[in-house]
């Protein structure tokens, strides 16, 4: 994609590079190639090309002559050595550009010398997104480029020595590449798939975090598309009625351990981050821990210091995983502890804003039910700062492209381990969730939702999710991968008019509960009443 790019910016300024007119004279360049170039020229009017290669000082090789009579943009592949281009020509003008070629990852970008009238095909991956192909091509004699699919031609090229060749796929299956060579020919192709929308389901793992997820993806079954959505706070609405989770395989962290994350990504200048806002749950003991990460995920092996990200509450830490040096901000010095009672209800919150020293982080919990009673109670148990002189920052969920590591520009509030890439199992699980942004006063849905999220490595199992217009309903199960369009829902949890508005849909067990709660005050009531009675008779 760079060297497509970059070929057709030179190309135009041809125009004003290199520039001579020809008046019925003979003009002469020399030219030292030291690594595998193109060469590419436009002629404009009349005018004879000839490049020679310097062998020795007595002998020079022909390695390409035309005429011209029309404007002609072409071009061909110079090895190393020495090159003489001759020019003649009438009222002409003659327009160069040499650009070193280089080898890319996933692209073939190799010379091949073959004989005359053969042909070579080369395979392009199955994908299962709508992709872009981007190809470049150029070769010392003419050859015919085609692009297939399903083994129809859907581009040709040619008696060319020049392709710059651009084609959208809607469905990219069974796509091949066909160059045809009609002479000794000495060739270089380049090319790259550049994938138009992220496809959520091509990463997918078992097990998987399991809950209510954006990935900026509108997938039905007519058309898929992504959307781009920026905003200064996301926020995870939650509503647990009943939560126990075990796993004594592993012993990473307490058997008894399970977690809801709410995991989003910021932008900042050039850099991006994952931010993590954590509920940690010891289910059999009733407690909760608040937690947070972040992570600099702006290239592969990007850092973090204690110098760039600030906090009074944590510290930068070095973790190996899958043999690559991660570097992690976490709130280690002050963790808060609560105890909880179900129904627990509340939201995990995320929130950015762009200082004049940096990008200020604030990870924040606000619980609106802890038990029977209702309260409202919001702790902001920490705020981070990373220092720099930031244009703009942003949190994102974007469906176009993936980050420069590869995850996702998404938002996730799932239920996993309780840490250290635990994968937990929930004998017991009954919550709703809701998923929102802040979009000018109020927090509302996203467009779409998927079932599962993948940014974590903490994972569930036993866990299935099912959709209710605007929020995901987490019962004990088998794990339900799918994806559903949202209704509009806003709510605004700072706002105290809206502290009521939490909806609290009781399970069975709960309803059983309070059915033999009111039975056994009817039946004193009647016992109570008839003892009255009887006592009244005997009078």
């Amino acid at each position: 994609m760079l060297i497509t790019k970059s070929l057709l910016a030179l190309i135009i300024l041809l125009e004003v590079m290199n520039s001579l007119t020809l008046s019925s004279q003979c003009n002469t360049y020399m030219i030292n190639v030291t690594s595998p170039s193109a060469f590419i020229f436009t002629v404009k009017g009349e005018a004879n090309v000839t490049i020679m290669k310097e062998e020795n000082s007595f002998y020079q090789q022909v390695v390409y002559t035309g005429y011209s009579k029309n404007n002609l943009t072409s071009g061909i592949l110079l090895t190393l050595g020495e090159y003489k281009v001759i020019i003649k020509g009438n009222d002409a003008s003659f327009h160069y550009y040499v650009h070193k070629l280089k080898c890319r990852k996933k692209a073939l970008c190799s010379s091949f010398l073959l004989s005359s009238n053969r042909s070579i095909l080369i395979p392009i991956p199955n994908l299962e997104t709508p992709e872009g192909l981007h190809s470049f091509l150029i070769s010392n004699t003419t050859v015919t480029f085609e692009i297939l699919q399903c083994n129809k031609i859907i581009y040709t090229d040619k008696n060319t020595t020049l392709v710059f060749a651009h084609i959208y796929f809607k469905k990219p299956r069974n796509v091949f590449l066909k160059i045809v060579v009609h002479a000794n020919s000495l060739f270089y192709l380049s090319y790259r798939v550049i994938t138009c929308f992220i496809n959520p389901y091509l990463r997918l793992s078992y097990p998987s975090s399991e809950g209510i997820v954006s990935y900026g993806i509108v997938n039905c079954s007519t058309k898929s598309k992504p959307y781009f959505i920026k905003t200064d706070s996301i926020i995870g609405k939650f509503s647990i009625f009943c939560i126990l989770a075990y796993n004594k395989s592993q012993k990473l962290v307490p058997p008894c351990a399970a977690s809801l994350q709410l995991n989003v990504v910021l932008r900042s200048g050039k850099q991006v981050y994952w931010l993590q806002n954590v509920l940690e749950f010891l289910t059999s003991k009733h407690e909760i821990k608040l937690a947070d990460d972040i992570l600099n995920i702006t290239c592969l092996n990007a850092k973090l210091s204690n110098c760039t990200i600030t906090s009074s509450n944590g510290y930068v830490t070095i973790v190996n995983q899958s043999n690559q040096t991660e570097y992690y901000y976490g709130n280690y010095y002050c963790q808060p502890e609560l105890n909880y009672r179900l129904p627990l209800c509340g939201y995990l919150a995320s929130n950015i804003s762009l200082e004049k020293c940096g990008v200020l982080i604030s990870f924040t919990v606000i619980l609106t039910r802890n038990g029977s009673s209702s309260c409202y109670k919001e702790i902001v148990y920490d705020e981070v700062l990373i220092h720099g002189n930031f244009s703009f920052a942003y949190l994102t969920v974007c469906g176009r492209h993936y980050t420069p590591v590869g995850s996702y520009y998404d938002a996730e509030l799932v239920f996993g381990g309780g840490g250290n890439g635990e994968i937990t199992s929930f004998s017991k699980l009954n919550a709703s969730l809701w998923l929102l942004y802040l979009n000018k006063s109020f927090y509302v849905t996203f467009p779409n939702y998927f079932t599962f999220g993948e940014d974590t490595a903490e994972k569930a199992e036993n866990i299935t999710v099912n959709f209710c217009k605007y929020y995901a309903k987490l019962t004990t199960g088998k794990e339900n991968l799918s994806c559903y369009k949202a209704t509009h829902y806003s709510t605004d949890p700072y706002n105290s008019s809206t502290h009521q508005e939490i909806i609290i849909t009781h399970n069975s067990e709960e309803k059983l509960n309070n059915l033999v709660y009111k039975i056994l005050i009817l039946l004193a009531l009647t016992l109570f009443t008839a003892y009255l009675i009887f006592r009244k008779g005997k009078r």
